[in-house]
């Protein structure tokens, strides 16, 4: 039996150890949407190309409307580790890396909780925090941030409340995100907050670790720099924070509909309401902090992945000072209660059980569940249909479907690389030929379109259907393939 003294202790990391059974659980039943990103194919041809080559692009190879145009894969590190999971396990080993990492993730974030609120609080805010995050979980480079930016939020947080200098291997941390996402720069911005805190409550009595912190500051934009493509990776970053990407109607770059993200608007609003109705205070440089992200979240819904994590991880500290009762201090001076003694007494099993249940939910996902992206983005059929018939020539494609051509060797019409390529004039007349017949026929033209491939919806195949010369030769519920009667194949 566990000892009274450590008791606790045995508490908190099974609970841990549930939340993070939970977070795999849930990624792994969800793992067609989190394989549903068209992205993730030209990610894992990009990963393939790297390592077949062993150098990073520099020049677009994937479509034949930007090629040989300057392009780089800024985020190569997290395309080569996609690519060798891939490889390793298909679908399936891909699906289970990132199960993985949001388990790690989840551990992570319950970790830095549980040093502020009691347990179960902490466990109850995690699963909180994952669940308004899971549109961002798909598999893609920025998820395996995800770890890296709940230890860089926590470390120089936590080092500021106690006026201590950051810890300077956190660089290390800054320096891996650099290279596996473009939103490394955000890591500059957070550090800067941190540092405003560190400012906004020990002024200037803590010299030493002021000069740490100015610094560590310095350090971060040159450590960054340890990259492939040098500061043309911090450059390229800066589109990240761009509020008009071409005019491309991609879902993540939508401004946040309260009407449409009843959850996140529910949530946000009930936050509002505690933190007015309770007497809450947060300081200056974390409430400044939260604006800036709710701010970029109102622009951009893709801004989930930082606002929550950042929310919660500087927001329990305070809750725990302010509101006593609800810190694990307190609830370590208080008698374990009857369900808390059972949970001390069964630790040892208990752990072992959950340790070997997350293992093999793991080892499922990796080896034995039927797992693949949706059919609506791999359009699998429409694809084999193309090659197996010979179909040539420059292609029309949707945004969506362009990830799986570049995986299938197909140049690309347009594709998700749209932080470097098909935006501007391009973004928009692609947007405006949507519905308008003269423009899609100048398209067509411009750039000499032997064949479309497009889903059932898309308003350009009924501008297909019109024109002559144009012949639909395959379709199913997932995509719809025209071609010019030209070029049909007997």
């Amino acid at each position: 039996m566990t000892s009274a003294r450590s008791a606790p202790d045995s508490i908190r990391l099974l609970i841990g150890m549930i939340v993070v059974l939970l977070c795999i659980a849930g990624t792994i039943a969800t793992r067609e949407d989190v394989l549903g990103d068209p992205d993730i194919w030209w990610h894992l041809k990009t990963g393939a190309w790297i390592l077949q080559h062993k150098a990073v692009p520099t020049t677009d190879t994937f479509s034949y409307t930007f090629a040989g145009q300057p392009w780089i894969a800024k985020e190569w590190l997290s395309q080569v580790i996609y690519y060798l999971a891939f490889a390793a396990g298909g679908w399936n080993g891909v699906a289970a890396l990132v199960a993985i990492v949001v388990g790690v993730a989840a551990g992570l974030l319950y970790r830095s909780q549980s040093e502020s609120l009691r347990p179960s609080m902490a466990a109850s805010v995690v699963l909180v925090c994952m669940l308004l995050t899971s549109s961002a979980i798909t598999a893609r480079p920025h998820l395996l941030t995800l770890p890296l930016l709940v230890i860089w939020i926590a470390g120089l947080f936590k080092a500021s409340q106690k006026g201590s200098a950051p810890n300077f291997l956190l660089l290390v941390v800054i320096l891996a995100w650099a290279n596996l996402h473009a939103a490394f720069t955000m890591g500059f911005v957070i550090a800067f907050f941190a540092f405003l805190d560190f400012l906004e409550t020990w002024r200037l009595t803590r010299k030493p670790a002021l000069l740490a912190w100015l610094g560590f500051l310095a350090l971060c934009p040159l450590v960054t720099l340890i990259h492939p493509y040098s500061y043309q990776a911090m450059m390229a970053t800066l589109s990240v924070f761009r509020s008009n990407e071409g005019a491309l109607p991609i879902g993540e770059w939508q401004p946040f509909d309260a009407q449409q993200q009843t959850v996140h608007a529910g949530v946000l609003l009930l936050l509002l309401f505690a933190a007015l109705t309770s007497g809450f205070r947060l300081g200056l440089a974390r409430a400044l902090l939260i604006v800036v992200l709710t701010y970029l979240f109102m622009t951009h819904v893709r801004y989930a992945f930082f606002l929550y994590p950042v929310l919660v991880l500087l927001v329990a500290p305070v809750v725990a000072r302010q509101f006593p009762k609800l810190s694990a201090v307190h609830w370590r001076s208080q008698p374990l209660d009857s369900a808390e003694q059972r949970m001390s007494a069964a630790f040892a099993p208990a752990a072992a059980v959950m340790s070997a249940v997350t293992v093999a939910m793991i080892g499922l996902q990796a080896w034995i569940l039927p797992t693949a992206p949706p059919q609506m983005v791999a359009v699998t059929g429409a694809i084999d249909y193309v090659k197996s018939h010979g179909i040539t020539g420059n292609v029309l494609n949707h945004y969506n479907f362009g990830g799986p051509l570049v995986f299938n060797d197909i140049p690309t019409f347009v594709d998700g690389r749209t932080d470097q390529l098909f935006i501007g004039s391009f973004g928009k007349e692609m947007q405006d030929g949507r519905e308008d017949a003269a423009i899609f026929a100048q398209t067509l033209a411009k750039y000499d379109i032997r064949w479309t491939i497009l889903p059932p919806d898309d308003p350009r195949l009924k501008l297909l259907q019109a024109m002559p010369g144009w012949k639909q030769v395959f379709a199913d519920k997932f995509a719809v393939v025209y071609q010019r009667e030209a070029q049909t194949t007997q």
